[in-house]
């Protein structure tokens, strides 16, 4: 009995090193953005400019925009190269981020079901 407690102390001890590790992976990520880049036309200002036509309009661009949906409007940014990079960054930042928070979340999972007994803060 005292050999399956000690695996079992083990295991938890592995576990919670390895959460704590992804835990502090993200500490790292201040760049987090929500957020799908579109490519889109636009429609000007100019009168009589190929972009109003009736048929087959020619639209300028494209350009690239970062769509954010917040719980209460769809935003959307021009992003110039500059921001675009910093849109890029931020996107690949949450995708890492929201990876790190599943693979955290399935050992807490193996944490409640299988070993917990009390342990406060490890």
């Amino acid at each position: 009995m005292s050999g399956m407690k000690s695996r079992a102390s083990i295991q938890i001890k592995a576990l919670v090193k390895k959460r704590d590790a992804l835990v502090e992976k993200l500490r790292g990520f201040k760049h987090i953005l929500r957020g799908t880049i579109l490519k889109r036309g636009n429609i000007c200002g100019k009168r009589g400019c190929r972009c109003k036509r009736k048929e087959k309009p020619i639209l300028h661009g494209p350009y690239q925009y970062l769509s954010h949906r917040s719980t209460k409007a769809t935003n959307m940014i021009f992003l110039n190269k500059k921001k675009l990079y910093y849109a890029v960054r931020g996107i690949k930042e949450y995708d890492t981020a929201i990876s790190i928070i599943y693979r955290i979340a399935e050992i807490n999972f193996k944490l409640l079901r299988y070993h917990y007994t009390g342990l406060a803060d490890e």
